[in-house]
């Protein structure tokens, strides 16, 4: 992610904030070929980063979660990101979406290019199960 990506990224948060660095053009995965993004692992310094495909079960309480970023937003073009996991709803009883998080594809259309709005959008049309590829980072590592 550029710095501007970045700055952008943490002014729409609120609260506490975890950062992890990665250096070098390796860091920049989105365009990693969907049949590989079961196994794709790469490492850091600070630990892997890797992608996830997260099923969640579309309930009364919906999936439970907010976005943040897309293309053409108005602190730049951003992937699409975790901004919060609510209380309830299927991301909050699966537990392993986490704020953050960025969101590759659902149900395996990517989401690289689309607006904020478009990706919501692609998130409400969904029904019963949603597929989610997100690239997370690892959560826990010593010091």
């Amino acid at each position: 992610m550029s710095q501007e990506q970045a700055g952008a990224l943490l002014r729409n948060t609120s609260g506490g904030v975890e950062l992890q660095v990665v250096s070098g053009d390796d860091a920049s995965v989105t365009g990693y070929p969907e049949e590989e993004l079961d196994s794709h692992v790469f490492h850091s310094d600070l630990g892997p980063t890797q992608y996830e495909r997260i099923t969640l079960d579309r309930g009364s309480d919906g999936l439970g979660f907010s976005i943040v970023g897309g293309f053409g937003s108005p602190h730049g073009d951003l992937p699409i990101y975790v901004k919060s996991v609510f209380g309830k709803g299927a991301a909050s009883k699966d537990g392993r979406l986490q704020r953050g998080d960025q969101i590759v594809a659902v149900d395996g259309v990517s989401l690289g290019g689309v607006t904020h709005h478009e990706a919501v959008e692609m998130l409400k049309r969904t029904r019963g199960s949603v597929s989610l590829t997100v690239l997370s980072h690892a959560r826990d590592f010593s010091v």
